[in-house]
């Protein structure tokens, strides 16, 4: 899931530096899809199956008489059972059917800018960072309360990946660098020093030992070889900087979200006798207006989910780039986060306003308004070494 802090995209808007990058072009490994399915017009509930059980009409939700850090990251727990967020000062973990506070993490500097579970959906990576002096990753295990932390970067972390199996793990920071950490369990790992630009994206493929992604405010998406953490490819066609990163289910195309308002399908082939490899672009759609602030998709679904400026939190699939619903309705403010639950039928969304919306996608629902953190007695961890 990728996220971003006010500050982080106030500044974000100011970057229009341009780097030349070589895209190889090849025709598509697989066929290119059909041109995107039509928007669909949120105006009416979907029907109730009979014997379905109708979403639980929330309560009427009264906004707290104080003020409201941002929500800056979000996260689902690939069991389906938890969602993170991400503010100013901690991450703070949710029951998520419930919505009820099971634990706070609170060994992060200043905002939480990127969360991603681990896929056990206990240990949650939790990046941070004072801009401009200093970026921090921890491993926090929510059952535990403990946590192990990693280099240290020179700006602030605002990516995170794990790969499929747990083992690696990457960071994107605005110090323009990528961390990998092969192995978690050691962490430690090379700093790529590539993009010209701070990395805002960063993706595993969900094929172990192949390649990951990062993309950049220099405008470029990178594809790196894991095996020998090597450059292969660059993709160039955005025209703002790269905000998101996700892989489609084959492993071998991805989506990514720019500042320009747009989604971009990317793909990647591999040519084992030559040991070369080679990139195709073949789909672009409007997403936002003011650009893509957010984007993540669901672990056992083709939805992926958006979120901007233009106040709205959108569903999409990933595969043909179709909109699946709209939610424009509740916050007046920017979207600076989004995550959906592993099925992908609920989505959650957070910004500007401070403040979680939760809704249920099929019934076209509002289902949960909160302002964390919430009044419970929930465990709290300070990032006490292991």
């Amino acid at each position: 899931m990728i996220c971003k802090s006010p500050l982080s995209i106030a500044m974000l808007l100011l970057v229009g530096s341009t780097v030349l990058a070589q895209t190889k072009t090849a025709p598509p490994a697989v066929k290119s899809p059909a041109k995107p399915a039509p928007v669909a017009t949120p105006a009416k509930p979907a029907p109730q199956t009979p014997g379905a059980v109708a979403p639980a009409v929330p309560a009427a939700f009264v906004k707290p008489n104080r003020p409201l850090p941002a929500i800056t990251s979000l996260a689902f727990s690939p069991d389906g059972k938890k969602i993170a967020v991400g503010t100013y000062g901690e991450a703070a973990l949710y029951d998520a059917t419930t919505f009820a506070q099971l634990g706070v993490f609170k060994g992060v500097e200043d905002s939480v800018r990127a969360l991603a579970f681990h896929p056990d959906s206990i240990q949650l990576a939790v990046g941070s960072g004072q801009p401009g002096l200093s970026g921090k990753t921890v491993i926090w295990n929510t059952s535990g309360q403990s946590s192990i932390s990693f280099p240290n970067q020179f700006d602030t972390v605002e990516s995170l990946s794990f790969r499929k199996d747990g083992k690696s793990l990457i960071a994107g920071a605005n110090d323009n660098r990528v961390r990998f950490i092969p192995d978690v369990s050691a962490p430690t790992g090379p700093s790529l020093d590539s993009h010209n630009g701070r990395v805002q994206a960063v993706a595993f493929s969900p094929k172990n030992d192949y390649i990951f992604v990062s993309g950049a405010m220099d405008k470029i998406v990178k594809v790196w070889d894991v095996k020998k953490v090597r450059n292969v490819i660059n993709f160039d066609q955005s025209e703002a900087g790269i905000t998101g990163l996700v892989f489609l289910d084959n492993g071998d195309q991805f989506v990514g979200s720019s500042l320009d308002g747009k989604l971009y399908w990317w793909g990647v082939g591999y040519d084992g006798a030559k040991d070369s490899y080679n990139g195709y672009h073949f789909r672009t759609i409007g997403a936002h207006e003011g650009g893509v602030y957010c984007l993540a998709r669901s672990e056992k679904s083709n939805r992926m989910i958006t979120g901007g400026p233009d106040h709205s939190i959108c569903i999409w699939d990933i595969n043909n780039g179709g909109q699946i619903r709209a939610f424009r309705e509740a916050s007046k403010q920017p979207f600076y986060a989004a995550a959906l639950s592993p099925d992908g039928k609920i989505a959650v969304g957070g910004g500007r306003e401070g403040l979680v919306f939760i809704w249920d996608i099929d019934a076209n629902k509002l289902l949960m308004t909160f302002a964390p953190p919430a009044t419970s007695s929930a465990s709290s961890a300070s990032g006490k070494k292991k």
